[in-house]
């Protein structure tokens, strides 16, 4: 783990307990929700999702053209509007047209706060993509789910990425789109990527190579590494603080959020859709298992639903609906 200065952390982290202390307190007062929003996030709830999930989601696949239809089903049976954003992507060979998909909660006024939380739903032939990043994904919808009917003091903004996998496409195009004013209000983005994979053995576990000179987090794979750059430290520790109450026998949190810049000093930092988002000055962390550095299956045709830790995975999900409640101040509903 990293050290930071000591003043700067203990203000963060105190303010940050405070917003926990008001979210739990208001438990009784939260909004009334819809029956299927009030159902908790289990490990079968999520699995579920991975294990519907069109596959070989790649643009060459069989399961690519499905799968924004399918993402918006979900969405649409919880009460949301979907919006597709389209766009022609150059860098493949005659072109592509990729897809993000997106709902919109909105904020209590024109000018709240702005909140993302994304995950890519593309994937690598000849992977099926249960961990990468079919795991994401399927958080990000019991997160979706989670929130239909929910009154939030911030606008937050669910993003199903495409593209990923070909330079991070869908969240350059996306980031590259938003207004001066949209930066401006963005409290931060929260990218999950490959979130359900853990192997509990000694010595499963590496890391980037230099990386144990910033951040030694043993060499056993259980733990949901936070990764940011300076500027998302704040954002860090909020999500951190968050996981909090996940933490247990399945889920070990770690935090490095030290990186300066755009994290060019450890290239492998910049490998998902955060980065898109340093890139434009917006604070973003990624939270990941660390994918190749710890699963054998990354990018290969064993990357399968019977892979995952469906524990940890609900865990990473609640874990994120309570960061998006403390980043809104809002009620926490149980």
């Amino acid at each position: 783990m990293i050290v930071y200065p000591a003043v700067e952390r203990v203000v963060t982290l105190v303010a940050c307990l405070s917003l926990w202390l008001v979210a739990c307190q208001s438990v009784g007062d939260a909004p009334a929700v819809s029956g299927v929003s009030r159902v908790p996030i289990t490990s079968d709830s999520v699995l579920e999702h991975v294990r519907s999930l069109p596959l070989w989601r790649s643009p060459s696949g069989e399961g690519y053209a499905e799968t924004p239809a399918f993402l918006a089903g979900r969405l649409e049976a919880w009460g949301y509007e979907v919006q597709f954003h389209s766009f022609e992507w150059h860098d493949f060979v005659g072109g592509a047209h990729l897809t993000n998909v997106e709902v919109r909660i909105p904020g209590n006024r024109a000018d709240a706060p702005l909140i993302l939380v994304g995950a890519h739903w593309d994937t690598v032939p000849p992977s099926p993509g249960a961990d990468d990043n079919g795991s994401g994904v399927a958080a990000l919808l019991e997160v979706a789910r989670r929130l239909s009917g929910r009154s939030l003091g911030a606008e937050v903004r669910l993003i199903w990425f495409d593209g990923e996998e070909s330079g991070l496409a869908g969240s350059r195009e996306y980031a590259n789109s938003m207004s001066s004013e949209e930066r401006a209000r963005c409290v931060g983005m929260i990218d999950l990527e490959s979130v359900g994979y853990t192997n509990r053995m000694d010595g499963a576990q590496r890391m980037p190579p230099g990386s144990d000179l910033l951040l030694d987090v043993g060499d056993v794979g259980d733990f949901l590494l936070i990764l940011g750059n300076l500027e998302s430290q704040s954002l860090a520790d909020t999500v951190s603080l968050a996981l909090a109450s996940a933490r247990s026998t399945v889920l070990r949190v770690e935090v490095f959020s030290s990186l300066p810049g755009q994290g060019w000093i450890m290239p492998d930092s910049r490998r998902s859709d955060h980065a898109s988002f340093w890139d434009i000055g917006v604070p973003a962390v990624m939270l990941t298992d660390t994918a190749n550095f710890r699963n054998p299956n990354y990018h290969r045709a064993s990357d399968t639903v019977e892979t995952l830790d469906g524990a940890f995975l609900a865990a990473v999900a609640r874990g994120v609906e309570r960061a998006i409640v403390l980043l809104t101040s809002a009620d926490e509903d149980d």
